[in-house]
């Protein structure tokens, strides 16, 4: 439209030219009219955008974009941080386990080692209460110190369950007091009378063994679970921090996801602002305005016109 109003304007300014030609050479020449100074106007152009009609539309676009992107910078972040809780989770494990591992037989060992202890001070305490009745029904045999001893010791090696360290230890003192004693009827018979109370523990050592086994079956069954269960709640743990998408796909579909959401608000933005432009045009049309400022910041005054274009907008 200006480019027609250039037009006829530059017709008439040719035609009047010819005719002002002719005419100079017959009248005096006059003095040249002073131009009019253009006229300028601005505008809160964040004012009108707030005013126009469909700004509610594009605020909630513009919001919604701002909540696809909250979210997807948190998601990048916990995703983010599981992969590293997940490595450090397994590295850690891996140690703690060895540990646990080594402290759970420890743990074993020990119970075992406390039960075999209780079993062995039943089966001293029951072949020391044989050896008592063997002493009343055969007073003929001399109890010499020695002869006491010696029965006990040979009665412990061959009915506890001793470390190598006790084993050797006690037989070195069977050796030592054997040879004091030297040989003796009374010797002989306390040998017999020795193979006699091992013949009748032999039942009660067979049910120690059973019992001690069974023991340290059980105990073994109960510190495995124990450590099934550490196992099964780190593979818990673990999964969760696995738990988490391909990250090339992830960002490809937040990528478009986001752009999707950033063209529409754009468009929205865009033929907002294109109906601003025409509504400023008609009106610097209709005011003789030569230019429309968004910000005006010259010497000298401007016309505001933000509520003039906003009532056209209604």
């Amino acid at each position: 439209m200006k480019r027609i109003y250039a037009a006829a304007i530059g017709i008439l300014v040719v035609i009047a030219g010819l005719g002002l030609a002719w005419h100079m050479w017959h009248t005096p020449t006059a003095a040249p009219a002073k131009e009019a100074a253009p006229v300028y106007a601005y505008a809160d152009v964040e004012h009108i955008m707030m005013s126009h009609p469909r700004y509610a539309e594009y605020h909630r676009l513009e919001l919604e974009y701002n909540a696809l992107t909250a979210q997807y910078q948190f998601e990048q972040w916990n995703y983010s941080r599981k992969a590293a809780a997940e490595g450090m989770s397994s590295e850690k494990f891996a140690s703690v386990d060895a540990a646990g591992t080594a402290a759970l037989n420890q743990e074993l060992q020990a119970k075992v080692a406390l039960k075999e202890n209780e079993l062995n001070h039943d089966l001293q305490q029951t072949y020391e209460n044989m050896l008592q009745e063997k002493k009343k029904s055969h007073p003929t045999v001399t109890w010499r110190d020695n002869t006491l001893k010696i029965v006990n010791l040979q009665l412990k090696l061959q009915n506890v369950s001793l470390s190598a360290e006790e084993k050797e230890a006690a037989m070195a003192d069977l050796k030592r007091l054997m040879k004091e004693s030297g040989p003796s009827e009374s010797m002989e018979e306390t040998k017999t009378l020795t193979a006699e109370i091992d013949k009748a523990m032999a039942p009660r050592r067979q049910q120690a063994k059973q019992e001690l086994e069974q023991y340290a079956k059980t105990v073994k069954a109960d510190l495995e679970k124990r450590r099934d269960d550490s196992h099964h709640a780190f593979q818990v743990q673990l999964s969760d921090l696995q738990n988490r998408p391909e990250p090339t796909v992830w960002n490809k579909q937040w990528k478009d996801k986001l752009e999707q959401k950033e063209k529409e608000m754009n468009t929205v933005k865009e033929e907002m602002m294109t109906d601003i432009r025409n509504k400023a045009s008609e009106v610097a049309q209709e005011q003789g305005i030569d230019m429309i400022f968004g910000e005006y910041e010259a010497v000298g005054t401007a016309l505001d016109v933000t509520d003039d274009i906003i009532a056209k907008l209604a």
